[in-house]
């Protein structure tokens, strides 16, 4: 819908960077007077080299907003584009790759499929860790680079050259000759999560693991669920 929203039978509602207050206007009409509303995704933000700027689901919160209605959701976290692509593919051991928990992981696991979180994009170490158990992967890696490793070295729990101590959300993470980012994300997930997740907070036990949570964004810093 661009004019003429009285004729629209459909608003179809995908990013742009150039959706402006008339385009909105004009599929509020098309929606009262009953049209059909897919949105493509509701992302709520996407990530820029200016940092994340508002995504569809921005714009699809404001028009929910102003017609009172609620949309068809065509993309990630809803399974239907995954579930195609399983048929289309003919997959037999489909795995979701993802940066962002909260459409490509939480779409896979609805999915029914194994899924590998990569801190390459929106979500990092701190919403990894307070995830919600909808939105925790079965597997994580720094790139997309983690293809070349074995799956049980990529799965959240005990690792070597780390120990985790704590519960309750509070967290001592020891460097038992251990300096790999990953693998520490990986045991402190483990324990937290086995712990009942939620609002964390983990400090370094030693000068290395302090060094390692700093890498993270996780010294010293509680990690929050995001809703």
């Amino acid at each position: 819908v661009t004019t003429e929203a009285a004729a629209a039978v459909a608003v179809v509602q995908g990013h742009s960077p150039d959706t402006g207050w008339r385009v909105l206007a004009e599929a509020t009409v098309a929606l009262r007077a009953g049209a059909l509303w897919v949105a493509c995704n509701l992302d709520p933000t996407l990530p820029t080299e200016r940092g994340p700027l508002p995504g569809n689901g921005s714009m699809v919160a404001a028009l929910r907003m102003a017609s009172g209605l609620e949309p068809q959701v065509a993309g990630k976290p809803a399974p239907a584009l995954v579930d195609a692509s399983v048929r289309r593919t003919g997959a037999q051991r489909p795995l979701m790759i993802g940066d962002r928990l909260d459409t490509d992981i939480e779409g896979g696991r609805l999915a029914g499929m194994p899924t590998l979180l990569v801190l390459t994009g929106v979500s990092d170490a701190a919403e990894l860790l307070a995830a919600p158990p909808p939105r925790r992967p079965d597997f994580v890696g720094a790139d997309l680079g983690a293809l070349t490793r074995g799956l049980d070295e990529l799965a959240p729990g005990s690792r070597p050259g780390w120990t985790v101590h704590g519960g309750a959300g509070q967290w001592t993470l020891t460097s038992d000759g251990g300096d790999d980012p990953l693998d520490a994300l990986l045991a402190v997930c483990g324990s937290h999560w086995a712990d009942g997740g939620g609002p964390a907070t983990v400090r370094g036990g030693d000068g290395r693991s302090a060094s390692v949570l700093d890498t993270l964004g996780l010294s010293e810093v509680s990690a929050t669920v995001n809703p």
